[in-house]
């Protein structure tokens, strides 16, 4: 596949999974909304998010995964990209802001409460500043679809990222079978992703990790829920910007931004 026909999929796409190796280890993944910086993939984690940033950048291999049609545009559809990620340490959210901000603003409803306004973009200043991983994707090819809670994106390392969109046919079940999984063996996560639509307000990212070989997982560390968040009041809404908030400026601090 051309690598520059990721473009139009990333630009549709409103969520997406980043899955990263971690030597000896399952892999670790996190849910993220799928950007484009002068045609590369990318993402831009707040700085609250700065350990999962620097492993992700220190990683031997990364995918980024797009999966789930929801919040997704017409020109989707389920990709995988593998290769390195770049990390930028963007400290004053001037990055961010000239060339990324209209994109997570349109793809991401929360962050229109955030950033919207030059306004709201005073008051949150510390949700601009931001770690940019750049992806350099090695090879693209194309993904499989989550259509539910039955679906996971499925990533072993076995000297490298074997990435499959597979299904689970009993959560509880151990070893825990998945059908469609590659012919490959190593410490395995198995990712699924609950999201509110259409204010993605409610966000849910579960990993399930283990050793995989021959269709199911062993060892399993269950995720401790895979169901979509609870609709939070107005109590909980103001906690959780605030937790943001505190941890995004202490972050930013400890690397001398703020």
């Amino acid at each position: 596949m051309d690598n520059s026909s990721h473009g139009p999929a990333i630009h549709s796409s409103g969520i997406a999974e980043l899955i990263w190796r971690v030597p000896g280890a399952p892999p670790r993944a996190i849910g993220v909304v799928p950007l484009l910086m002068d045609a590369r993939p990318a993402v831009a984690l707040p700085w609250a998010f700065v350990d999962d940033a620097r492993a992700a950048a220190a990683s031997p291999g990364a995918a980024l995964v797009l999966s789930d049609p929801r919040l997704s545009g017409p020109g989707w559809r389920p990709l995988v990209l593998a290769g390195r990620m770049q990390l930028v340490e963007d400290g004053d959210g001037s990055l961010f802001r000239d060339d990324l901000l209209r994109q997570e603003v349109r793809k991401h409803p929360p962050a229109r409460a955030l950033v919207d306004s030059p306004v709201l973009r005073r008051e949150h200043w510390w949700y601009l500043p931001r770690l940019i991983l750049l992806l350099d994707p090695v090879t693209v090819r194309d993904g499989g679809r989550r259509d539910g809670p039955a679906d996971a994106v499925l990533a072993v390392d076995d000297d490298g990222l074997e990435v499959r969109t597979v299904r689970v046919p009993d959560w509880d079940a151990r070893p825990l079978a998945v059908t469609g999984g590659p012919a490959a063996r190593g410490p395995a996560v198995l990712v699924g992703q609950e999201v509110s639509v259409p204010d993605a307000e409610r966000w849910t990212v579960h990993t399930t990790t283990g050793s995989y070989a021959e269709g199911a997982l062993t060892g399993v560390e269950p995720a401790a829920t895979r169901a979509l968040e609870p609709t939070p009041g107005l109590l909980a809404r103001m906690r959780r910007e605030r937790a943001l908030e505190k941890a995004c400026v202490s972050a930013l601090r400890a690397a001398g931004h703020g």
